[in-house]
């Protein structure tokens, strides 16, 4: 099953974390701080594309719409364009928050990979394989 892509930098926030987008929100109450911020900050980078989205079918709205052209019309095109900029640009700066936050915590994991310590993340889980019992028929 293919996961949905929220943002452009899903799947650099799964590397560098090291778990799936659902398996950090699931265990979100339980991660350090630092993870936590990285974590907030995604979800308001999502809260922002969902806006730019809504914002841009405005527009689209807006210029679809069957009627004259004239300057009324006009000027609700470049009001729309304007709130779809502006909505772009707290985007961007969001984007840009997460981009310091992941690269951050990559070198930190370099670092650690350099000195031979484990980069922290969730224990690998050990699965015992128990023989399931005999079916009666």
């Amino acid at each position: 099953m293919p996961t949905m892509t929220l943002t452009r930098q899903d799947a650099r926030l799964e590397a560098a974390l090291g778990q799936s987008l659902t398996a950090l929100t699931a265990t979100q109450a339980r991660v350090d701080a630092e993870t936590a911020r990285v974590l907030d900050t995604h979800r308001a980078l999502v809260a922002a594309e969902t806006a730019v989205s809504f914002q841009r079918v405005r527009l689209i709205n807006v210029a679809a719409a069957q009627r004259r052209v004239d300057d009324a019309v006009l000027d609700e095109l470049d009001a729309q364009l304007e709130k779809l900029e502006e909505t772009a640009e707290e985007r961007d700066v969001l984007e840009a928050d997460l981009v310091r936050l992941l690269q951050a915590r990559e070198e930190l994991a370099k670092r650690k990979a350099a000195d031979g310590v484990p980069a922290t993340g969730p224990a690998p889980a050990h699965v015992l394989a128990v023989p399931a019992p005999a079916r009666r028929r």
